[in-house]
């Protein structure tokens, strides 16, 4: 069912997800951080869950869920960092466009937009963490390129895996959730 009120170019239904993307993301990154041993990375489930967000909702929930979320958690922690701040919230915009390939609500879904929606994931991953996030901490923090690079390869990594496997496994679980127009049928 789709609400057709909306709220400022959000519908009712994603402002809602919006809000509780962004506890689910904070209580992720917050609580179940999972350490890979290098110095302020982790294994990061959240991204996984605003993966799932922006491939239901789209970009800008996907972003606004990503942004706020990694500020809150990282004002839990005590500053922000403003760089990887800015990189999760556009990794959550980019990953949204799979909204446009996926169709989950009207269309079942396929190997095919598994695959595309994970090669996307992948790319997303790599210009955030991989190219954004690092270059945005030698720019505005005057970090050491070594570090951040190190930090930013192992959370594209490790983004990726968090994303192509639970990301997918939601996705895949939602879908199911899911009654597409092509299967109804008169009894």
């Amino acid at each position: 069912m789709k609400s057709s009120k909306r709220t400022k170019g959000l519908s009712v239904e994603a402002v809602v997800a919006t809000g509780v993307g962004i506890a689910i993301v904070f209580l992720l990154k917050r609580f179940l951080p999972i350490p890979t041993g290098v110095p302020n990375t982790t294994i990061d489930l959240g991204e996984a869950f605003i993966g799932f967000l922006g491939a239901v909702f789209g970009p800008a929930v996907g972003a606004l869920v990503a942004f706020f979320a990694h500020l809150f958690n990282d004002l839990s922690w005590g500053d922000p960092w403003w760089t990887w701040i800015v990189a999760d919230a556009i990794f959550g915009f980019l990953i949204g466009f799979s909204r446009n390939f996926l169709k989950l609500r009207t269309e079942p879904l396929t190997k095919k937009k598994l695959i595309q929606f994970n090669l996307l994931q992948i790319v997303a991953n790599i210009i955030c963490w991989g190219i954004i996030a690092p270059l945005g901490d030698i720019l505005v923090y005057s970090q050491p390129a070594g570090k951040v690079f190190l930090q930013g390869v192992t959370a594209t990594i490790t983004d990726i895996l968090s994303v192509g496997i639970v990301g997918t496994l939601l996705i895949s679980a939602y879908a199911k959730t899911q009654v597409q127009k092509k299967r109804l049928t008169k009894d």
